[in-house]
């Protein structure tokens, strides 16, 4: 096979010719040797804009008159028409604003709905149409609108918009704690947690202190928890107090050291774990009766090629409910480790029939057998909260994936 080399850029009269041409503009110097006129170069997808003698390429001004359209009487041949304009029209410029707000409220708000638990952020879109332009919500969601889309975009220009709207909200929040004849809104509250959602989402590390976080746990402290006893009135209510569990629970689990003496470790962990095994009892009261059946794990299999034969799946209605209740799941994870924890020390301090070392050993063989169910619901469920399969376990062309339940796992 030859190749036959690329394409003649020349005229159309030295490529008739079949000679070298030196394609210059506008005639070639063959054909001015030859004393005739080049033809010129024939470039069928090249286009060019003209205008009408007289007229310049210039923007329409504002209270000029439209551009008028003419009837031509020079024949068929000529065209029924022909538009003289006095302007170019600019290419229409993307609102990032907009595209930012329907991006977030899309991709981190979960409305509530047969099998979906509750919901999360439902409530943001009204609240910051309803808002007043003066507002901290407004700068508090435009910050983090923009900062999701300048990550899903890698945009600079986008991530420094984000950040002049983050100082605004700061200011704006400020403003509304400062004001204390006026009882805290819930857009205050709101504007908080946005804030420290864009802590997360900014990804500053591990080591980043949650600044916003602990100021909306201070603030509680100083106005009471009226969120925390009224978490099932809004979804703002039950997100706050979420996320303050999230980190009252390290402060719960730890301990200031242990007691020096045995005796002394004996009297803390038996009313330790006499409690947290009436939690365990009241736990599976809940599982079998106070959920549900929309919201309870379906039983499956995984039908995709590469998972062994019937091998069992987790899923839900939603992916939504699945991370609730993947997260739920694992702080019993975190709360029968404890127990199984507790009960190891206690054994090893115990005699042999004492009624101490019985409850050490029945609360030990039911923590481990928990820990061994939820671990092994929470790898059957991981296809179907990553988007990888269905409900039904069957595969997806391609992963599913919601980026609020990837923020909460």
């Amino acid at each position: 096979m030859v190749f036959p080399g690329t394409l003649s850029q020349g005229c159309s009269r030295c490529r008739k010719r079949k000679i070298k041409c030196d394609g210059r503009r506008p005639g070639c110097k063959r054909c001015e040797l030859y004393k005739v006129t080049c033809p010129g170069y024939d470039r069928p997808l090249a286009f060019r804009f003209h205008v009408e003698p007289g007229h310049s390429l210039v923007r329409d001004e504002p209270g000029r008159p439209p551009p008028q359209t003419l009837v031509s009487d020079e024949g068929p041949n000529w065209g029924k028409s022909r538009c003289k304009s006095s302007g170019v029209a600019r290419q229409p410029q993307p609102s990032f604003e907009d595209e930012s707000i329907s991006y977030f409220l899309h991709e981190y708000c979960v409305f509530p709905g047969p099998g979906v638990f509750r919901g999360h952020l439902d409530f943001l879109e009204g609240m910051y149409r309803n808002s007043s332009r003066a507002s901290c919500i407004r700068p508090a969601t435009l910050a983090a609108t923009y900062m999701s889309l300048s990550r899903h975009y890698k945009s600079s220009t986008l991530y420094v918009t984000a950040r002049n709207y983050y100082g605004a909200a700061l200011r704006a929040v400020n403003r509304d704690l400062s004001a204390s004849k006026r009882p805290l809104k819930d857009e205050t509250f709101a504007s908080l947690m946005l804030l420290g959602m864009i802590e997360n989402i900014e990804c500053q590390g591990q080591t980043t202190k949650a600044v916003h976080m602990e100021g909306i746990s201070k603030l509680f402290e100083v106005v009471g928890h009226r969120v925390l006893a009224n978490v099932d009135e809004s979804s703002l209510n039950g997100w706050i107090f979420t996320q303050m569990f999230y980190r009252a629970a390290k402060r719960i689990t730890a301990s200031d050291g242990p007691p020096s003496t045995p005796s002394e470790q004996r009297d803390m962990l038996v009313p330790v774990i006499k409690q947290a095994m009436a939690i365990a009892a009241g736990l599976a009261a809940i599982d079998r009766e106070a959920i549900p059946t929309k919201l309870q794990p379906q039983q499956t299999t995984d039908k995709r090629p590469t998972a062994p034969q019937n091998q069992p799946l987790i899923s839900f209605q939603s992916q939504w409910t699945a991370c609730k209740w993947s997260l739920f799941t694992m702080f019993l994870v975190l709360f029968f480790e404890r127990l199984h924890l507790c009960s190891k020390t206690l054994l090893q301090l115990g005699t042999t029939n004492s009624p101490e070392t019985q409850l050490a050993k029945t609360a030990a063989t039911i923590a481990d057998k928990q820990l061994t169910t939820m671990i092994h619901m929470l790898s059957s469920a991981m296809p179907y909260l990553m988007g990888e399969v269905d409900s039904q376990g069957l595969p997806l062309p391609a992963p599913q994936r919601q980026n609020v339940v990837m923020y909460h796992m």
